[in-house]
């Protein structure tokens, strides 16, 4: 089913950058095979770099929101193709690395700053389902995001 973006839609708590990102990374791998290992992409352009940064930043200002890779990269003026490749040179990690960083960097905020439901921070920060935000930030942060909240208050407590 395609969405009015133009991607496929997703299951509740996914985005469509992930799978979008798997799918060209293949298509990048396979295609340096075939060229003999040769990446022909060289240096990264001043420009191609200030698109790079103004992408990252488009990302972390729609964290919130469903993103998918082909909306991000057509915000970027670049095919998905080229936009992957140019963001994960420029930044060291994909579009959708990039964006569930920015979205765990806001829950870890918010749990640290306000009293609001674990699942009310989750939606906030973009993600879709409780349970993909949990497994997510436990992944990361190595405990619950519940957890983390209450030893992040203990110590508040200690250093008052």
């Amino acid at each position: 089913m395609r969405n009015s973006l133009g991607s496929h839609s997703q299951p509740a708590g996914r985005t469509g950058i992930g799978v979008d990102e798997a799918a060209f990374l293949f298509l990048s791998s396979a295609s340096m095979i075939a060229s003999g290992g040769q990446d022909a992409s060289g240096k990264v352009s001043t420009k191609e770099r200030r698109r790079a940064v103004e992408a990252a930043l488009w990302l972390e200002a729609n964290a919130a929101e469903p993103v998918g890779l082909e909306h991000a990269a057509r915000c970027a003026g670049l095919s998905p193709f080229h936009f992957l490749r140019l963001f994960s040179k420029v930044t060291g990690v994909t579009p959708h690395q990039y964006l569930v960083r920015t979205r765990l960097r806001r829950a870890a905020r918010l749990l640290s700053q306000e009293d609001l439901p674990v699942t009310d921070v989750a939606l906030d920060c973009g993600f879709a389902d409780l349970s993909n935000f949990v497994r997510t930030f436990r992944r990361v942060a190595g405990m619950s995001p519940g957890k983390f909240r209450k030893k992040f208050q203990e110590r508040v407590a200690l250093a008052t």
